[in-house]
């Protein structure tokens, strides 16, 4: 039987420590009000959007990378 609400995803989660300049913390942090968003969701969502639009590296870099593992 199916229900209305569809079963949450759970991902696994690591945290990542980075330090930036002290203008690009503001405009993260303008950007998340903004957004009503909180830091690790913003950020995470900037990353996935940079990866999927550097053709470089999905196409190619990361075949190869995929390739060498093997």
């Amino acid at each position: 039987m199916s229900s209305y609400i569809p079963k949450q995803i759970k991902r696994t989660r690591e945290r990542v420590e980075a330090k930036l300049d002290r203008e690009l913390v503001e405009q993260l942090e303008a950007y998340c009000t903004y957004l009503d968003s909180d830091r690790d969701y913003v950020i995470g969502q900037a990353l996935e959007i940079a990866f999927k639009k550097d053709r470089g590296f999905m196409d190619q870099w990361r075949s190869k990378a995929r390739s060498d593992t093997k």
